[in-house]
């Protein structure tokens, strides 16, 4: 079966990289149907090719309210995703631990077959920082849920253009003699992560299989992709 019969789900949209994936997704017509799962509703421009896409407006803390939004999904993209900066230590234990755990566990519920989630380089849920034994967690946790198929991204620095945050700002300056003699080692742009994950897509189908891709390994699935 291609994708072109299928429907999937995005869920984290508004965010940078989910953003990016919803793009590439509406861009190449790849699914038969993508369904935008948010706090909001978001008006598209007429022009905007993710105006055809489904949207569904949920609360998060009561989700198991709403897992219609993602029924007959096969296919499932996981992009939620904040910082201890932005919403505390406790605010993103629930964005990134609690709901992202729930869309997986309701995703198998209801059918998914290939999910992929972005999660953070380091991540390991032994480390000693909340962040990256956070994003282990999740990574470990998934694994358990018996998806045919789970791809779990690893992104270095995020390259997000005009939307780029303070700290990722100095980061970039600072690394930026090194990333002059190897781009693909340290940094990502966030369209290469959606086409990244397009590009993994297209392997459903293909058998069971669970794969977690480096930074370097996403951008080489990302140039697998023709423009």
């Amino acid at each position: 079966m291609s994708l072109s019969d299928l429907k999937a789900f995005i869920i984290g949209w508004t965010g940078a990289c989910g953003e990016a994936l919803s793009k590439e997704l509406a861009k190449r017509n790849t699914f038969k149907q993508v369904v935008l799962i948010g706090r909001r509703k978001v008006e598209f421009p007429s022009d905007d090719p993710r105006s055809n896409f489904e949207q569904e407006v949920v609360n998060f803390d009561e989700l198991d309210q709403s897992k219609d939004a993602f029924k007959d999904c096969a296919v499932g993209f996981v992009t939620l995703g904040t910082t201890r900066a932005q919403a505390g230590a406790e605010g993103f234990k629930k964005v990134d631990y609690d709901y992202t755990m729930t869309v997986a566990k309701i995703a198998k519920e209801m059918g998914c077959q290939q999910l992929h989630y972005v999660s953070s380089q380091g991540a390991n849920k032994d480390s000693m920082f909340l962040y990256q034994q956070t994003k282990g967690k999740v990574e470990h946790e998934m694994a358990q849920l018996g998806f045919e198929q789970l791809f779990i991204y690893r992104p270095a620095l995020l390259l997000r253009g005009d939307k780029q945050r303070g700290l990722e700002k100095a980061a970039y300056i600072i690394m930026k003699p090194v990333t002059a003699f190897k781009p693909s080692w340290n940094q990502i742009k966030i369209e290469d992560v959606g086409r990244s994950i397009v590009a993994k897509s297209a392997e459903f189908g293909s058998g069971a299989k669970s794969e977690i891709l480096t930074n370097g390994q996403m951008h080489q699935a990302s140039q697998s992709l023709s423009e």
